[in-house]
């Protein structure tokens, strides 16, 4: 995968305020090349299931 990005304070407060909902959009264009589903669908599995700052948690969610 690509390098992640750094995060800065208003992404890992939206992230702890807002869990579930937010979605990192380098995830849905690496993996959007390799499913042919909705980018909505993409982005509400990814939201369920990779919704951290850790990116331990990320990969075991992929």
């Amino acid at each position: 995968m690509n390098k992640k990005p750094k995060l800065d304070e208003l992404d890992e407060k939206l992230s702890r305020f807002f869990p579930g909902r937010i979605v990192r959009k380098d995830l849905v264009k690496n993996l959007k090349v390799g499913f042919t589903i909705p980018v909505f669908v993409l982005e509400y599995l990814l939201g369920k299931y990779c919704s951290t700052t850790d990116e331990d948690e990320i990969q075991s969610g992929l």
